[in-house]
């Protein structure tokens, strides 16, 4: 038996995503039934697919139906994408999944492929929690499949992909070398799955930490030790700290194993995330106004000792966080906000009005602009220069810049706090992220 501390390899991992759909592939004339379909879920509310295997609702606009239709991609740019939670999301974020005639993943394609892998995980557990010796046959598989708490149908899960195969039975493997001294049940989309998110969505409405569930935790399937169900107030929960709390009581006792997965190959990883070690901060260094001249790009960084964060908008503002070998992933303009407000009781101008200001009357965005940079950027500069340097701006690089002044501003001597924040976030290991096991 491998302790479960010390059960640690060299990582070799990799993942296929979906294709985006982007406003050109959506209106093309010889696929007209994409725009179609798409229209039809747009208005009822169903669901999209993310090209990294998230779920999103999207809040209907008229107006970015008629884009649509007239294939109007500058209108469409303008009106933009909008989650139900507010986010803004870009055509090219959302996955050309088997409906709007992509390839797909593995043997199906979009979610309910991905329903079939992560429910298939969940079946070669409980293969090998029946019988250690089990060599993954269909037979087994089958047998398995009764057991297990998911949403898959029978034959979703006898997978006809090789690798997907190949990495189930190593994940599966793998999870019982560590955890096998427990008898647990496995979970994908059951209805204890179901009433967990549904507390989270209940406490992140009153407390707005997170733009969806998956920023929360990222856990695909969960493992739950026979009779501890209801050893834990998950239910009782009255703020996501509570919730936490308890999912991480349960962790360390291997009650409740909340598990993120990844298409793995010759090599297996085991994280656990949010758990015992603290979170280790990377340390800032310093901040931009513009890499090489703070009037020839729209954009800001923050530096710290393995990478970058960048805003700027892109339409919609927001931060990217980036490291030495590979991009950690985004923060929206909601929750750039609800991090400076937390940190400096301060929020940024709101977008609409900021627009509508340098539309009508530029002068006195200007004028309220200049002494922010002056202070900031340049003691030295004068206000003609400054004046003669945006005249030829676009709305939108002066939103952009406008914001990076702002930010960096109001963060002044808070940056390491501030950039730690964003950082936990895009990570998915914000001080409220639940504790889960990352297999990759």
């Amino acid at each position: 038996m491998i302790r479960f501390k010390h059960f640690v390899e060299e990582v070799d991992t990799y993942q296929l995503f979906e294709s985006p759909l982007t406003f050109a592939q959506l209106t093309r004339d010889d696929r007209a039934y994409r725009a179609d379909l798409f229209l039809k879920k747009y208005k009822a509310n169903t669901p999209f697919e993310t090209v990294d295997g998230e779920m999103v609702t999207l809040k209907y606009d008229s107006e970015m139906e008629k884009a649509i239709k007239s294939s109007n991609s500058k209108l469409a740019r303008s009106i933009g994408l909008e989650t139900i939670d507010g986010t803004k999301i870009t055509f090219g974020k959302l996955a050309k999944t088997a409906e709007f005639g992509g390839g797909g993943r593995g043997s199906g394609g979009g979610a309910q492929n991905t329903r079939a892998t992560e429910s298939a995980q969940c079946v070669y557990l409980q293969a090998i929690w029946d019988n250690p010796s089990t060599t993954f046959s269909p037979e087994d598989i089958a047998q398995a499949f009764s057991k297990t708490k998911t949403d898959a149908k029978a034959d979703e899960v006898q997978l006809g992909d090789e690798e997907w195969i190949s990495s189930s039975i190593k994940v599966a493997r793998t999870l019982h070398k560590v955890l096998s001294k427990k008898d647990y049940e496995f979970h994908r989309g059951s209805s204890w799955v179901d009433a967990l998110e549904a507390k989270f969505k209940e406490l992140n409405k009153q407390e707005k930490a997170f733009s969806n569930v998956n920023k929360w935790t990222p856990a695909d399937i969960w493992m739950i030790a026979k009779g501890t169900q209801n050893k834990y107030d998950i239910e009782g929960a009255k703020s996501l700290q509570y919730l936490n709390n308890e999912l991480l009581k349960a962790y360390a006792e291997r009650d409740i194993v909340g598990v993120s997965l990844k298409k793995v190959g010759n090599k297996l990883k085991l994280t656990q995330v949010n758990y015992k070690a603290p979170f280790k901060a990377p340390r800032f260094k310093s901040v931009s106004f513009g890499k090489k001249d703070f009037f020839k790009a729209k954009d800001g960084f923050i530096f710290y000792d393995t990478g970058e964060i960048q805003f700027r908008t892109f339409p919609t503002f927001q931060a990217e966080i980036g490291g030495k070998k590979a991009k950690h992933g985004k923060v929206s303009q909601g929750n750039i906000d609800n991090i400076l407000f937390d940190l400096t009781g301060k929020k940024l101008l709101n977008r609409k009005t900021l627009e509508s200001e340098i539309k009508k009357d530029k002068d006195s965005f200007l004028n309220r602009f200049f002494p922010m940079y002056a202070s900031a950027v340049d003691k030295a500069v004068k206000k003609e220069d400054f004046v003669k340097e945006l005249s030829g701006k676009n709305v939108e690089w002066l939103v952009s810049k406008y914001y990076v002044v702002s930010i960096f501003t109001m963060i002044k001597g808070r940056e390491q706090k501030f950039m730690e924040d964003l950082y936990r976030y895009a990570k998915s290991q914000s001080k409220l992220s639940a504790v889960h096991l990352k297999a990759a």
